[in-house]
């Protein structure tokens, strides 16, 4: 299904599909996919961004919980002309909480907190992404498909999933964005492929934390060291200032209404040398 709008002399699509996922049985995950204005009259090719939370992405109207989408779409037509000209993929989650931090996280275990046993299907659904929608987007539609050119984006443990697919994906992603990020979740995990994983690859890398936030399974302190900790370790691998950006915010707390005011300077920053 095709959704075509115009933003005043703006003409936008915003392409709906449904894939099956195989590891969740064959269940479908909805898929949207927004292109820029001009992409219907021309020949350019563009970057691509693939999206954790994708029905946060463009409507109020789409997301499942929470207080607000990030309103991309009426952003757009505001602010068009300070946007990178990209292909944006929203990978919509599943409806349950529940199911949605297992299919983000790349690991299993117990959270450090406490709390139940999480079967993570992170690598799974990191698989199905490189092999799957990866491969049919670049088919389908005008990507410049190299890895230069792709990134992927999410917040809290869609954040996380960013991270680890930026760093165990090297051949597909190269800029990563990555909103307050639930490390603190996984930290002993995540640190061991922080001290394995290589970092060269990597063009450009946006993360952010608010000095307010914490979630189910972990505290305000927690949060603020899972992010200093993440950046920490891109400077000692060899990351320059230049490639990575890093953001506090004084006050802010877990939500979409904060991650709505930072999602287009990520989106911006990872992909304005492009």
């Amino acid at each position: 299904m095709i959704k075509s709008y115009s933003l005043g002399e703006i003409e936008v699509q915003i392409a709906e599909y449904h894939k099956k996922i195989a590891f969740l049985g064959d269940r479908d995950l909805t898929v949207r996919v927004m292109t820029p204005d001009g992409y219907e009259s021309g020949a350019k090719r563009y970057p691509v961004v693939y999206i954790n939370d994708g029905q946060d992405v463009f409507r109020d109207e789409d997301i499942l919980w929470g207080e607000c989408s990030m309103d991309y779409e009426n952003y757009y037509r505001s602010y068009r002309r300070f946007l990178p000209d990209i292909i944006i993929v929203a990978l919509v989650c599943p409806e349950d909480r529940g199911e949605r931090t297992a299919l983000y996280s790349p690991f299993t275990g117990k959270p450090k907190n406490g709390g139940a046993l999480i079967l993570g299907q992170g690598m799974e659904y990191l698989s199905w992404i490189a092999d799957e929608p990866n491969s049919w987007i670049d088919g389908v539609y005008r990507t410049r498909s190299g890895r230069e050119d792709t990134g992927i984006m999410g917040y809290s443990t869609g954040g996380l999933f960013a991270l680890c697919a930026g760093l165990l994906r090297p051949d597909i992603f190269t800029r990563v964005a990555a909103l307050s990020s639930s490390v603190y979740l996984w930290l002993d995990r995540f640190q061991e492929l922080l001290d394995t994983a290589s970092f060269d690859h990597l063009k450009r890398i946006y993360m952010d934390v608010g000095t307010n936030e914490f979630g189910r399974f972990t505290t305000k302190e927690e949060f603020l060291e899972g992010a200093e900790l993440i950046y920490r370790t891109c400077l000692e691998k060899g990351v320059s200032a230049d490639r990575i950006k890093y953001n506090r915010y004084p006050g802010a707390t877990h939500s979409q209404l904060e991650w709505k005011l930072r999602f287009p300077d990520a989106l911006r920053w990872i992909f304005m040398d492009c």
